[in-house]
């Protein structure tokens, strides 16, 4: 069976690659992926499956009933691109000023390949899979649209697996740890309000902008000085708005930055007390400060029972040795919102490619031989679960 299994998704390769670089020409930012959408449903539909659109804005789900009752398997891909001019010089390049400089055009290919190869195996399948194309995780925002769209009250699930194709493993491997595989991922914006004045005469104001130095200075202790040593915890501020010429006192000021951490415990302690740092420090110094958290997702962190699993399914693809355990990765996505539902794993799947660069680099490309390996996992995993 394993064979077989090998050689249906090897006769899929050729329309792997066609459809990846069909979906890389065309890459739409989160919430804005009609056209990935509408590509989406089509293939689905060419596979035999009825899908559902504009779940949470743009995503996708649809569903493949096996001939028998049993447990449901959920499979998701993310489909929305970036905001980068691409200078890969492919000849599919995009052209409309966005770029697929993450890989989620391959994760699409991959999900759809492995819905067109399940659809043929139903008679083997007792339960269900569940295809989901989640929009915005670049902006982490289209897990929690699905969500809060009903999509687990609709569609529930017992299991959940999904992979992000990764050039920092060789293609051939694939990293499945088990337990956290990425950092929480936090946007936040801290306003600092002052009275705006005459920069000779700063007496007769209260300067935001001297406040906004010496809140960044005191927030550099939140993580040296309150995240235990042998914990991974980022607080980076990189945009900082404020005033319009040198002599005069703005009557504000915005920090922007990201917050990055592990394990739950640490993302809480420094969003909290950055919160706690910048209006006790903004109040000393005269001013007002709001507090703002623009976007969040917590660490994606498997679950130990499920990683194995697949590790072991894996293991069946990719052979003896090639199935390793990464590093956890700085990076935040919004997958975690689903495994923190459904006992799940994300996995690395191995991607590089000579001379490619790394994702969200304007030159980023991967090899292709990793979409079939991609593809024979996730079938093998809804087999296996629903066998």
């Amino acid at each position: 069976m394993s064979n077989e299994i090998h050689d249906l998704v090897s006769q899929e390769n050729d329309y792997l690659v066609s459809l990846r670089r069909d979906l890389h020409a065309i890459p739409e930012l989160g919430f804005q992926e009609t056209q990935t959408a509408a590509r989406i449903v089509s293939e689905l539909a060419a596979a035999g499956l009825t899908s559902q659109a504009e779940i949470g804005g743009t995503g996708v789900v649809a569903v493949l009933e096996g001939e028998r009752p049993g447990p449901t398997l959920m499979l998701r891909a993310d489909i929305d691109a970036l905001p980068v001019e691409e200078l890969t010089a492919l000849d599919f390049a995009s052209t409309n000023g966005n770029m697929h400089a993450c890989g989620h055009d391959g994760h699409m290919a991959i999900l759809l390949g492995a819905a067109r190869v399940l659809a043929q195996l139903r008679s083997q399948i007792a339960g269900k899979v569940i295809f989901v194309f989640q929009p915005a995780e670049e902006i982490v925002g289209g897990a929690l649209a699905m969500l809060d769209d009903q999509l687990l009250s609709n569609y529930p699930a017992d299991k959940f697996v999904s992979l992000h194709l990764w050039n920092q493993v060789p293609t051939g491997q694939v990293g499945v740890n088990r337990g956290t595989v990425f950092a929480s991922a936090d946007g936040i914006r801290i306003t600092v309000k002052g009275r705006g004045g005459h920069g000779a005469m700063p007496h007769m104001a209260i300067d935001p902008v001297v406040a906004a130095a010496q809140i960044i200075s005191a927030a550099q202790t939140v993580v040296s000085r309150e995240v235990p040593p042998n914990e991974m915890g980022v607080l980076t501020f990189g945009q900082i708005h404020g005033g319009v010429a040198p002599n005069v006192i703005p009557d504000e000021v915005v920090i922007e930055g990201t917050v990055r951490g592990y394990i739950p415990e640490t993302r809480d302690t420094i969003l909290a007390s950055a919160e706690r740092v910048a209006k006790s420090v903004g109040a000393a110094l005269g001013s007002e400060v709001t507090f703002e958290l623009l976007y969040g997702a917590p660490p994606v962190i498997n679950d130990p029972e499920t990683a194995e699993w697949v590790a072991g399914i894996a293991t069946e693809v990719v052979g003896d040795g090639n199935v390793i355990e990464v590093d956890p990765v700085s990076v935040g996505d919004d997958v975690a919102e689903f495994i923190n539902r459904i006992p799940g794993v994300y996995m690395l799947l191995g991607a590089s490619k000579p001379d490619a660069e790394n994702h969200h680099n304007a030159k980023f490309d991967f090899d292709e031989a990793c979409l079939a390996i991609g593809t024979e996992i996730f079938v093998k995993s809804a087999l296996d679960f629903l066998k």
